[in-house]
């Protein structure tokens, strides 16, 4: 899994009480963000509110990118290139920012733009810097005068050489090279930036698969052999997927990657080790309306299920439950039912007189409902929502 790199917080632009929201960890997998999205129910002409919260260990970065105009497919595109670096590369890549910023911002007031940072954090993937062991001037004089970097040292005894000021020929070479300290370590660019390939300000159409599965063998085996696996999948593609890996009923198989239009889902099955009833749960999935898909990982979320047994129940009994995403607050609540109980023109002249928050509560307890992150919850009898072990349980007193 790619590590992190922002935490965001996503929500509608000046939208009177809404609060559907959506926190997300970038670098996010396609169908993460789309799930996001399903949490922020953006309509026809809705702006996108997007601020970083957590910037990681770039918190350096935030006083460039919080002036500039970047999409969620942008910032997600620059994590991505970030979460690619090592622990060397990083450095590198804070090395050559601190360069650029440098050179760009403190010569002439100019702005690190979106296309300047994805081009550094592709550039620290090449060979166009140098980092040295070195935390202070007087280590990187040390070094340069320990490697023969200066012609004019040849030849010096060791007692002349302990005399010189390391200090002042660090400083004097870090000046001339616009050199950087970064964690104790010299950075140094020597050579070309690289430039990225443009990316695109809106999210790509959703992905063609439901379910995505990378595999591969336990690190201490020391294979490196990989399968991705498109869910659901036949019966021979999962025994093709274990003689491609040399593996017995998935034995020593780790998780690499998980994407799903279910973004959770991974997370209630022992996988791989569980894989074909994790299959079969995305068979039921596949075969759920679409328009429904917003409902189940609403019901996950609130029965907190961590068992594909559970999973498979509740796509079987959907239509159990309504789920309306129209609603994100407790005062969304409460204007929905006056404009449905009177005219709307009434309702709105007795909005100013109303505590909607109060009122909204109310109707949320008697409906014996819950504001999931996709919407007001409710069962369709309104009786009250029991998890489906309670209802078995319910079921079997009866």
């Amino acid at each position: 899994m790619d590590k992190k790199i922002f935490e965001v917080y996503l929500a509608k632009e000046g939208i009177p009480n809404n609060e559907a929201y959506a926190k997300l960890d970038l670098p996010a997998s396609p169908w993460e963000l789309w799930d996001a999205l399903d949490k922020v129910r953006l309509q026809t002409d809705d702006i996108l509110y997007m601020e970083i919260e957590d910037y990681d260990a770039f918190e350096y970065l935030s006083p460039h990118l919080d002036g500039l105009d970047i999409s969620l497919n942008e910032l997600n595109d620059l994590a991505a290139l970030l979460s690619a670096l090592d622990e060397v590369q990083e450095v590198a890549f804070e090395g050559l920012f601190s360069i650029e910023v440098q050179r760009k911002v403190n010569a002439n007031g100019g702005v690190i733009t979106l296309q300047d940072l994805r081009d550094l954090a592709v550039s620290a993937k090449t060979d166009c810097y140098h980092v040295v062991d070195a935390a202070d001037d007087a280590q990187l004089g040390r070094f340069y005068a320990e490697n023969e970097f200066i012609p004019e040292l040849d030849g010096v005894s060791n007692e002349v050489f302990e005399m010189l000021d390391f200090a002042g020929i660090g400083r004097m070479m870090r000046c001339s090279e616009n050199g950087v300290f970064v964690n104790s370590l010299y950075v140094l660019r020597d050579g070309e930036l690289t430039t990225a390939p443009p990316v695109q300000k809106a999210l790509p159409g959703k992905p063609g698969y439901l379910f995505r599965l990378t595999l591969g063998l336990h690190p201490d085996i020391g294979d490196a052999r990989t399968v991705t696996l498109d869910l659901p999948a036949a019966e021979a593609e999962l025994l093709d997927a274990q003689e491609q890996l040399g593996t017995l009923n998935w034995e020593n198989t780790v998780v690499l990657n998980y994407d799903g239009i279910l973004p959770n889902a991974a997370f209630f099955a022992d996988l791989p080790m569980e894989l074909e009833e994790f299959n079969a749960f995305t068979k039921a999935a596949r075969d759920t309306p679409r328009s429904e898909l917003s409902k189940l990982k609403a019901l996950l979320e609130q029965f907190e299920v961590r068992d594909i047994e559970t999973a498979l129940f509740l796509t079987e009994h959907l239509a159990d439950y309504i789920l309306t995403p129209e609603i994100s607050s407790p005062q969304e609540a409460a204007l929905d039912q006056l404009c449905f109980i009177m005219d709307r023109e009434e309702a709105v002249r007795l909005i100013p007189y109303v505590n909607l928050y109060t009122y909204g509560c109310d109707l949320i307890k008697e409906d014996n409902a819950v504001l999931s992150p996709y919407g007001l919850l409710h069962r369709a009898d309104y009786q009250p929502m029991l998890s489906p072990m309670q209802e078995t349980q319910k079921m079997e007193m009866k």
